[in-house]
């Protein structure tokens, strides 16, 4: 992939870590209540299935406990309802 192998590397190395964290919280503010968690339920979720250790890490330190404690809660009543939708229309 592309993304994987070019990009996301380039932009860590040429962004400094605290700008790449301020980025993330304006597009999280941006998306609204309901659409930020169902963005950090899906980053979770591909983190998880890609067993990639560092990501895990990244995502602890960058994500408050309280949020990441929230994400089962917020997969089962938010993320598992829209994502049966796709499954469905496969």
């Amino acid at each position: 992939n592309v993304e994987d192998n070019f990009l996301v590397p380039a932009i860590a190395k040429l962004v400094p870590e605290t700008e790449q964290h301020s980025f993330n919280n304006r597009v999280l503010r941006n998306l609204g209540i309901l659409d930020s968690r169902l963005h950090l339920v899906a980053m979770y979720e591909a983190i998880e299935e890609s067993g990639d250790v560092d990501e895990k890490a990244l995502f602890e330190k960058a994500i408050p406990s309280i949020p990441q404690m929230m994400i089962p809660r917020w997969k089962r009543k938010l993320y598992e309802p829209r994502a049966g939708v796709l499954d469905a229309e496969l």
